[in-house]
């Protein structure tokens, strides 16, 4: 049994996001998060920058903007060979969008 380090646990959430690459913007999916980092299902040919831009996007709510970086990537994700599983660390984000996400993050684990 894996023991929990992180400071703040993750909560489950099905929430779309959004990465800036040279390309353009692609969709993600949110699967679980916390105010200091989440997990992403992204497409599995997608080559991502250790850090980048992601724009979290929780349902009925407005965009939360945050610096990310990859702390691990699998690329075999069990679930779907089309989707990778991706775990990011936030770097950088507004205090106000901090306090934001941590009140969001609150809600949905009062809903599950």
């Amino acid at each position: 049994m894996d023991i929990e380090t992180r400071l703040h646990p993750r909560t489950s959430v099905n929430w779309h996001a959004f990465i800036k690459t040279l390309q353009g913007s692609i969709t993600v999916k949110t699967r679980d998060i916390s105010v200091d980092g989440a997990c992403i299902l992204y497409p599995a040919d997608l080559e991502l920058e250790k850090r980048f831009s992601i724009f979290l996007k929780p349902p009925g709510a407005r965009p939360i903007h945050v610096i990310a970086e990859t702390v691990w990537s699998d690329k075999s994700n069990p679930e779907n060979t089309e989707v990778s599983r991706m775990g990011l660390r936030f770097l950088a984000i507004l205090p106000e969008d901090r306090q934001f996400l941590e009140t969001l993050v609150e809600i949905e684990k009062w809903l599950t």
